[in-house]
């Protein structure tokens, strides 16, 4: 077929190519294609529907099908029924249409719900009962597997001219729709596409080459695999979390599932390494089929603490730190501080030098996590987790693990007092109900999900905040005794009691500047007391000889003890200071459990 030739075809059904391009540019209720809204802003992926064809040449008084497919968001195709529509001719509630006057119309398919309507384009043509030749562009093609082309099909007149006329499809080797759109099969081979006219006298083909589908393209293949970090140093005792992961054959990094084992320690299957007793040069090894990488880890025993931490139950007070290495301190071993970020790595370093053991209050305070939320002062625990994210640091994270391993740190208290509520002195954490045990238990969650091997508590006595209920994530309570909750055995016993039914520890502690007799003569003056008074009328400070007989009792009961709180003046007086010291001694030759869950 000449240029010449091919080229008069095409302009010959231009004419009606154009009406349908026009038809095409025109929404299904005659809108202009400017976007919607809506298209700038998609609605969520619906299934949508799909005619076939989407588009058809056919000539006057001749019928052609139309089908519908439901596409899903995945690509599946389902047939459909549909009810129809057309802007002209006439179609039937099966899809069969046919027009008697020449035009360009719109075939409308609607669906049913949530499924979306799709139109086709149908050019009617006049019949041409003079043509002497079917023409099929174009005369060969190919495609792979599956692939899809669209076919023109027009009549050549006695004088070479073309022009649009209706034809029947066949095709071999795949499937094509009345419109000529051509899908390939799945087979390699030589095949063939035939239009006829609508008497089906004459006919033309062309020829399709369906090729071999491509070799599939090889997957990525695990090359390497690391575990991170290459090396360690480590406390005996202490813990460290490694990781592994791929790189594959294209040089991407992988998630790869690993088998870990180790020397001078322990490792999970989840990559947390315990170091063993001994000192020495170890390594822990991950293996993933024949690849393998290894992590050299060095343990090193940490120095004897010194003697003063050896002498039995922790023993001391709060708020004591800035006064430590002073006169008076000799009886304390333990110190219960609120201490920041920044500096808790030196506190941690100086308290392992003087022997000193540190129950941590690492948030510390009270002011600093309140707020008006919905017009009521209380508790912020945003703000709580804020200040608590500041301590999760690679640096303090190791540096407490070393601690909690090697004695140096006890526990870490996440609250005081969460039982105080109201709206009147600055203690209070808001209107009642602020606080439960559920909420400060979802505090020691978060804390121990930083620090895993780090024990996490709470300030409250065991009998003043909803005692009925239980901690699931906090594991030792400070429970701080005073004279008028009776006789200090049977208060201890109920506190342990508690603990046991709750598997937690107790660190027992007193209210050591309010926690004595009242003072009920009228004046506030504490006489008979030694002259301490406590911090409001009429409290009276524990006197000497009450804390020699309460301490030992209510100490040999917990973890530790700590007394509410360091007072330079009142320590330093003889009597209190012998007490102290009283105390002390007679804790040496007792060893307590840790204060981490039993």
């Amino acid at each position: 077929m000449t240029y010449t030739f091919k080229l008069s075809r095409r302009l010959a059904v231009s004419r009606y190519a154009m009406l349908a391009a026009a038809a095409v540019l025109v929404g299904c209720d005659g809108e202009t294609t400017t976007a919607p809204e809506s298209d700038l802003h998609p609605a969520p992926v619906l299934d949508r529907v799909r005619l076939v064809p989407n588009s058809v040449t056919v000539e006057t008084h001749q019928s052609v099908r139309f089908r519908a497919e439901r596409v899903t968001p995945r690509g599946q195709r389902h047939a459909l029924p549909l009810s129809w529509h057309a802007s002209g001719g006439s179609i039937d509630e099966d899809g069969l249409f046919t027009a008697t006057e020449p035009g360009v119309y719109k075939v409308i398919g609607k669906g049913r719900g949530r499924q979306k309507s799709d139109t086709s384009i149908v050019v009617v043509v006049p019949s041409q009962p003079n043509i002497v030749a079917v023409s099929v562009a174009p005369d060969t093609t190919t495609l792979g597997p599956g692939g899809a082309y669209t076919f023109a099909a027009s009549g050549v007149l006695s004088d070479g001219t073309t022009v649009a006329i209706g034809v029947t499809w066949k095709a071999t080797g795949g499937s094509i729709d009345a419109g000529g759109v051509y899908s390939a099969g799945t087979t390699a081979g030589s095949y063939r596409v035939i239009a006829l006219n609508t008497e089906g006298t004459l006919a033309d083909t062309a020829a399709v080459t369906i090729t071999e589908p491509p070799p599939p393209p090889p997957a990525p293949t695990l090359d390497q695999l690391f575990l991170s970090p290459a090396s360690l140093s480590l406390n005996t005792g202490a813990t460290a979390q490694l990781a592994a992961y791929g790189r594959n054959s294209v040089g991407d990094s992988v998630a790869v599932e690993v088998t870990y084992s180790a020397t001078g320690g322990s490792i999970t299957s989840n990559g947390l390494y315990t170091a063993g007793s001994a000192g020495g040069t170890f390594r822990v090894i991950a293996l993933a089929g024949t690849l393998a990488d290894t992590t050299s880890v060095s343990l090193t025993a940490p120095p004897p603490p010194p003697p003063s931490s050896l002498r039995g139950i922790p023993y001391g007070a709060s708020q004591v730190w800035n006064s430590l290495g002073t006169s008076g301190t000799a009886a304390f071993d333990l110190a219960h501080e609120g201490v920041r970020a920044g500096s808790i790595v030196q506190r941690i370093a100086d308290a392992r030098s003087k022997g000193i053991k540190l129950l941590l209050n690492m948030t510390g305070g009270h002011d600093p996590y309140m707020s008006t939320i919905d017009g009521v002062y209380q508790f912020d625990m945003a703000k709580w987790r804020d200040s608590m994210r500041t301590y999760n640091t690679a640096t303090i994270r190791d540096a407490v693990a070393r601690a909690v391993s090697d004695g140096v740190i006890i526990g870490n208290s996440v609250m005081d007092e969460p039982h105080v509520y109201g709206l009147g002195d600055g203690n209070t954490w808001g209107p009642p109900g602020t606080m439960t045990k559920a909420r400060v238990d979802s505090m020691c969650a978060y804390a121990k999900a930083i620090f895993p091997t780090l024990p996490v508590g709470v300030v409250h006595q065991h009998q003043s905040f909803e005692p009925t209920k239980s901690y699931r994530s906090c594991e030792f309570l400070v429970d701080q005794y005073q004279q008028s909750f009776g006789d200090v055995t049977a208060w201890r016993d109920a506190g342990l009691a508690m603990a046991q039914r709750d598997n937690m520890r107790i660190l027992f502690g007193s209210n050591e500047l309010n926690g004595g007799p009242k003072d009920r003569d009228g004046v506030w003056d504490c006489k008979d007391q030694g002259g301490y008074k406590g911090q409001y009328s009429p409290n009276c400070q524990i006197p000497p000889d009450s804390m020699k007989r309460w301490y030992p009792i209510l100490a040999r009961g917990g973890c530790a003890f700590r007394s509410w709180r360091w007072d330079a003046v009142r320590v330093n007086t003889t009597a209190y200071r012998e007490a102290h010291e009283a105390v002390r001694d007679s804790l040496a030759g007792w060893s307590g459990p840790s204060c981490g869950r039993p």
